[in-house]
Formats: structure tokens, C-alpha cells, sequence
């Protein structure tokens, strides 16, 4: 028979306690930009500190370093992450919703972006911050990436050539026991013993 741990709930109740969260530490902004302003909305946010970027188009999905979009009017989503920041824009017909979470302090850039605080109509929310880690898929084999569950999927990850397996780490901000915000934050590689 096994036997399982007891669950220390005093314990459990301290932890939440001690990782809430609001708008002290935390900027939370959305918005509207059209689809002919994506490019200069995008290259005004600080790139620097958000270099990963994931880019969806209608025919494929690109995981790159510093890169910018393509070709705007296939874009479908993108997404730029890192410790600075998590920028997400998904197309609306002609327009992109955006939305960034990311260090208490940061702005969206002046313009046109239809930018609403989140914090103007939820001035006393509190969040559970959670911090996870997730393996992405793949194992790279010399200089390719691959995984045979998801043969047509064309795995290329911005990782040091010397990484076998990659994990991405994030934020997951929770109220009520529901995760409202998830904020990326990088890449580092995934060792055997990551495995909780």
C-alpha cells in the first residue's frame, strides 16, 4: 500500500502569502495596432531585453533571437519574451491585439496603440506568482533538431549549439486559482535531473 505525503496546508497558505504579487511589481497593458504600424510598434518596445521572439505565419512558425517579422501581412501571432518583458500581438483582421506584461515601470511606446492600463480598472487585484519551467519538444542531433512525434513540425530553437534539450521558464500569475497572465522569460538547458 502506498503511502502518501500529508499535505502541510499552513504551509501551503504561508507560500501564497509570501508570493503575492501586484501592481507595484508588475506593468500589464493592452491595446489595438493596425496591422500598416506593427513594425514600428514593435521596434519601440526596449528589444534588448526581450530578444526571443516567436513568429506565426499562415504557413509556419519561426522561434528566433532578435529577429522582427517577415512579412507583416502573413503574420498571424508573435510573441517577444525575456526577463524585460512578454510582448503577444494576434491578428484581428487588419488589426493586431496586443498585450505585454512585464516590470513594474514600463510604458508602451506614444502612438496609436489604443494602450489601456490594466491596473486603471483593477487597481487592488493581487496575483499568485508562480515560477515553471516547461520542456520544449525535440533533442538535438549534431546540428538539427528533432522529434519524431512531431515529424512535420520544423524544431529550431535560438539554444547554444552545445544544448541537447531546451526548457522554457516562465511566470504564471494566478487569482482565485485561475492563471490570468504568463510571462516568458527565457530559455536555459534542460538537464536529466530538471526532471521533477
Amino acid at each position: 500500500m502506498t503511502s502518501w505525503p500529508r499535505v502541510d496546508f499552513d504551509k501551503l497558505v504561508q507560500e501564497v502569502r509570501q508570493s503575492q504579487i501586484g501592481q507595484a511589481a508588475l506593468s500589464i497593458w493592452g491595446g489595438r495596432c493596425a496591422e500598416s504600424d506593427l513594425l514600428t510598434f514593435i521596434q519601440q518596445w526596449p528589444l534588448d531585453q526581450i530578444p526571443y521572439r516567436i513568429w506565426e505565419y499562415a504557413s509556419e512558425v519561426t522561434f528566433e533571437r532578435k529577429s522582427l517579422p517577415k512579412n507583416v501581412a502573413l503574420l498571424e501571432r508573435g510573441r517577444l519574451f525575456g526577463e524585460g518583458g512578454d510582448l503577444e500581438v494576434r491578428r484581428d483582421g487588419q488589426e493586431f491585439v496586443w498585450r505585454f506584461i512585464g516590470p513594474a515601470g514600463v510604458r508602451p511606446p506614444a502612438g496609436d496603440y489604443g494602450a489601456q492600463d490594466y491596473w486603471a480598472d483593477h487597481s487592488g487585484a493581487t496575483f499568485y506568482q508562480r515560477g515553471e519551467t516547461a520542456l520544449l519538444w525535440g533533442k538535438r542531433d549534431g546540428s538539427r533538431w528533432y522529434d519524431d512525434r512531431v515529424g512535420a513540425a520544423r524544431l529550431e530553437y535560438p539554444a547554444p549549439s552545445e544544448w541537447s534539450r531546451v526548457q522554457i521558464a516562465y511566470w504564471a500569475f494566478s487569482r482565485a486559482g485561475r492563471v490570468e497572465f504568463v510571462w516568458y522569460t527565457g530559455l536555459s538547458e534542460w538537464k536529466e535531473d530538471d526532471n521533477g
